[in-house]
């Protein structure tokens, strides 16, 4: 979107991008009776879009920021079964890992 059809909107009343990127900076709509502004106020800066209209950029591009609703996805419950049979797995192996180790070092004892 261009300056132009941002200051387009305002001037006819429609609802307009809550954040906006203009020059590598990110903007949040600040909207009152009296005007309608952008600000970010992690550098202190505003942007007026009027302003901007006066320094003849109103064919410079405006990204906007959507905000995506994150999606509702459900955590599925376990399968109480299924996680025992899975610790039981695991913990087989690390002893059966643990069996083949400690019969290495007892072959190394004896000199086998």
């Amino acid at each position: 979107m261009k300056v132009i059809d941002l200051l387009n909107k305002i001037a006819n009343g429609e609802e307009v991008p809550k954040k906006i990127i203009y020059k590598g900076h990110l903007y949040y709509n600040v909207c009152n009776e009296e005007q309608a502004y952008y600000e970010n106020p992690e550098i202190d800066d505003n942007l007026f879009l009027f302003a901007v209209y006066n320094e003849g950029n109103l064919n410079d591009e405006v990204e906007i920021i959507e905000d995506t609703p994150k999606e509702d996805k459900k955590i599925e419950k376990l399968d109480r079964y299924e996680y025992i049979i899975n610790c039981v797995t695991d913990i087989s192996k690390t002893l059966d890992a643990y069996q083949d180790k400690i019969n290495e070092i007892i072959d190394k004892v004896n000199g086998e």
